[in-house]
C-alpha cells in the first residue's frame, strides 16, 4: 500500500481537487494499492470543498460534495510515502511538521515542469472565476499523470517486481 498526501493551504480547493483527479488517474490495480489523501497548512477543520471546485470536478465526473477539509499535522505527514504540496511554502510547512519525512515531500510541479514553474507550484484560484479553476485543475491533472508512473513504480519496487 502506498499513501499518497496532497497538500495546500485550506484543504478546500486545489488539493481536494487533487486528490479526486489522482484517484480516478489510476488504473483499477493501481487503485486497491493507493490510498490517496489531502489535507490543508491552514485549513479550518470540517469546512466543505468550496462551490467552484465541487463544479469543476463535476465537469469531468468526479465528486466533492462530501470532502471535508483537514489541518495537516506531523502524523499525516509521517504516514504518507508521497507527499505532494501545491506550493513551496506547503512543503516547507510539511517539512517543519517532520524533518525525518523530507524525502519524500515534492512539489505537485517538480515532475514535467520546465525551469522556474517547478519553483512556483500551483497557484490558488481561491476567489477567481471558474475559469481559473479550470485551469488550475488542468495544471494539476498534467502533473498527476506524470506522477503516476512513480507510484506505480514503487509499487512494484514493494512487490519485489523491480
Amino acid at each position: 500500500m502506498i499513501r499518497v498526501l496532497v497538500i495546500c493551504t485550506g484543504n478546500t480547493c486545489r488539493s481536494p481537487m487533487a486528490e479526486v483527479a489522482l484517484r480516478a488517474l489510476l488504473s483499477p490495480e493501481l487503485e486497491a494499492q493507493v490510498e490517496v489523501a489531502s489535507a490543508g497548512t491552514g485549513a479550518g477543520e470540517g469546512a466543505p470543498a468550496t462551490p467552484l471546485a465541487i463544479a469543476t470536478v463535476a465537469a469531468h465526473g468526479l465528486h466533492l460534495e462530501g470532502h471535508r477539509a483537514r489541518a495537516l499535522t506531523p502524523r499525516l505527514v509521517r504516514e504518507a510515502d508521497l507527499i505532494l504540496a501545491m506550493e513551496p511554502r506547503h512543503a516547507e510547512w510539511a517539512r517543519s511538521l517532520a524533518p525525518d519525512s523530507r524525502d519524500r515531500i515534492h512539489l505537485v510541479t517538480d515532475q514535467g515542469a520546465e525551469g522556474g514553474v517547478a519553483e512556483a507550484g500551483v497557484r490558488d484560484p481561491l476567489g477567481g472565476t471558474a475559469e481559473e479553476y479550470a485551469d488550475t485543475f488542468h495544471l494539476i491533472r498534467s502533473h498527476l499523470l506524470r506522477w503516476v508512473p512513480l507510484i506505480r513504480a514503487e509499487i512494484e519496487r514493494q512487490e519485489g517486481v523491480r
